[in-house]
């Protein structure tokens, strides 16, 4: 029997197979991709992604209804995008890695609101060398007291105050410096007694000389010069001894310049009104300043831990088995695929409902091109702009190299800002439409950031709840008044070790106010304080003055003493020597 070609009952089954291949695809494909990548997403960002829908086509991929919930603020969206359409290489899949070449993302808002708490714990803890999340634990900012009637200054610890630390650390010193003084003392009396005795025996020597006894008058010289020396000798030890009592003496002096510095600690143990301009400003605004300020840190900290700089070895856990588990660990080289590459992304979007009109309804453009999980092999930074007639901002993520560096920075006009709170005051203020700015820069562990507003109509709100005292009546009749506001935060130094500076129109009109009006009351507490501060502090000062004079009146005499021995044992063996010679310096001698 003669055979075809084709097994036209293999390829039967063949097709048969690809259908229901094709057919399971086109029913659970779509659901699988759907939850993956809200898990995926859930997990890397610290918040909740939800998508509706997912539609999958021949290199091409559609995101419907895509909602990534704040991971800092419970009721709040990061970000709503109606849809995602990405164009996807289908090469590098066949090696288990995503390119998109191209997203375009439509519909996007920012800042919506939501039903549920979207927020999640993070992988693994902490990220980074920091904790985004706890970042703001890091700062201190002062109490907003502001308190009236008299102001108790009996609860001051001495301990806790400067001058009597560095009082007690002085007088610790001299006593140890005594002591290790009489031992160098007893030194000093040997050498002197040793040269004085040299002294005497060249004396009875030199009883029955006579001017003919040429090398006994040699050696009656060589005598004198031993002396002399021993002088040297205790002179310098003289000169030690002066400078570190006269070191002592200038710090006994500066324990009085001190106490400026107790009575400024001072307002950290008593409760005194708080007036000074910028500490209004960091107790007002500081915790709002960081709380923008640690959004950067976090998204910083975000792309360091899953965009590593340069081309270091990646362990991530490997699949889950029964026994040892264990790490994968994939190797970077140059000329491959990254694991993931967004090439070009066309973003369009909408400010959040909360924004003034004029700005809610205007649709803006960005772009977002370069992201990667491995900028080393991509060889570029990835890159992000946005521009519109109110809106300027970019960012840029440099992991190309060893040293990360990550910046951020944006001016938007025309929003409205949440209500702020002042302090622990039950005053808040609303304003209209304001311009903000902020700017962020992290190279490796260098933190350099900015953020300012400024708003020309502000509404001030009063909390009628509770009681109110006279001092919050004179900051409500302060402030209130006030149409325009302007904040500016700086913050500087190191991620694990930052420093912030705030300053605003506010804090001088509140500390005038309330100087002017309560200026005898807090000029009374103050100078009760002064005296406190000074009452604790004199005792130490006393005690190491005078613990001082007496080192001086303990040592230097004892040093004079042994000058004297020397001085007259020298004096009886020159007159001896000029009773033999008549004050003739003879040759050889």
């Amino acid at each position: 029997m003669k055979k075809g070609i084709f097994r036209w009952r293999a390829i039967g089954v063949l097709i048969g197979l690809a259908i229901v291949v094709g057919i399971v695809w086109f029913i659970i494909a779509e659901p699988v991709t759907e939850r993956t990548l809200e898990s995926i997403g859930t997990r890397m960002i610290g918040a909740r992604v939800e998508i509706e829908k997912v539609e999958l086509g021949f290199g091409s991929a559609s995101l419907q209804g895509v909602t990534v919930a704040s991971p800092f603020v419970p009721l709040e969206n990061l970000l709503e995008a109606e849809e995602l359409a990405a164009e996807i290489n289908l090469i590098p899949l066949l090696k288990k890695k995503v390119v998109i070449e191209r997203l375009a993302a439509t519909g996007m808002r920012f800042g919506t609101s939501r039903e549920t708490d979207g927020r999640v714990e993070l992988e693994g803890g902490r990220r980074g060398v920091i904790d985004p999340r706890g970042w703001s634990e890091l700062f201190d900012f002062p109490a907003l007291d502001l308190v009236t009637g008299e102001v108790s200054v009996t609860d001051l610890d001495p301990n806790d105050l400067y001058t009597v630390q560095q009082a007690q650390a002085l007088t610790g010193r001299a006593d140890s410096t005594w002591t290790a003084w009489q031992a160098m003392a007893t030194q000093i009396e040997d050498s002197v007694t040793a040269t004085v005795e040299a002294v005497e025996n060249m004396l009875e020597r030199l009883q029955n000389a006579r001017l003919t006894d040429l090398g006994l008058i040699n050696d009656a010289r060589n005598t004198i010069e031993q002396v002399e020396s021993t002088v040297e000798r205790l002179e310098s030890i003289e000169a030690e001894v002066d400078n570190t009592l006269n070191g002592m003496e200038r710090e006994v002096a500066g324990l009085s310049d001190a106490t400026q510095r107790d009575y400024d600690r001072a307002r950290d143990f008593v409760r005194l009104p708080t007036i000074d301009a910028g500490r209004i400003a960091a107790a007002i605004f500081g915790p709002v300043a960081v709380e923008r300020f640690q959004r950067g840190v976090y998204w910083s900290e975000l792309a360091r831990r899953y965009m590593p700089p340069g081309l270091k070895p990646r362990a991530r856990p490997g699949p889950k088995r029964a026994r040892a588990s264990g790490s994968t660990v994939n190797f970077p080289r140059q000329g491959e695929y990254p694991g993931f590459l967004l090439e070009l992304a066309e973003l369009s979007f909408s400010l959040a409902d909360d924004a003034p009109a004029s700005a809610a309804d205007d649709e803006y453009a960005g772009r977002l091109s370069g992201l990667t999980s491995a900028p080393a092999i991509y060889g570029r930074p990835t890159e992000a702009a946005v521009r519109a007639p109110n809106v300027v901002g970019g960012g840029l993520f440099d992991h190309t190299g060893e040293m990360p560096r990550d910046s951020l920075g944006a001016t938007i006009a025309g929003l409205r800002l949440d209500t702020l709170s002042l302090g622990a005051l039950p005053i808040r203020l609303a304003t209209g439409a304001l311009t903000t700015t902020f700017s962020f820069d992290l190279t490796d562990d260098q933190l350099t950031a900015g953020w300012s507003i400024n708003a020309d109509r502000v509404d001030w709100l009063r909390d009628s709840a509770g009681a109110t005292n006279e001092i919050e009546d004179l900051i409500w009749r302060a402030v209130s008044g006030i149409q325009n506001v302007q904040v500016s935060a700086q913050l500087s130094g190191t991620l694990s070790d930052p420093s912030l500076a705030v300053s605003s129109n506010l804090d001088r009109a509140i500390a005038d106010r309330i100087r002017a009006v309560a200026g005898e009351e807090i000029a009374a507490a103050e100078s009760r304080l002064r005296a406190e501060v000074d009452r604790l502090v004199e005792g130490p000062i006393a005690s190491a003055g005078d613990r001082v004079v007496l080192l001086r009146g303990q040592v230097m005499p004892l040093l004079a003493a042994q000058d004297e021995r020397l001085a007259e044992a020298q004096r009886q063996l020159e007159e001896r020597i000029r009773e033999l010679t008549g004050g003739i310096r003879i040759p050889g001698s």
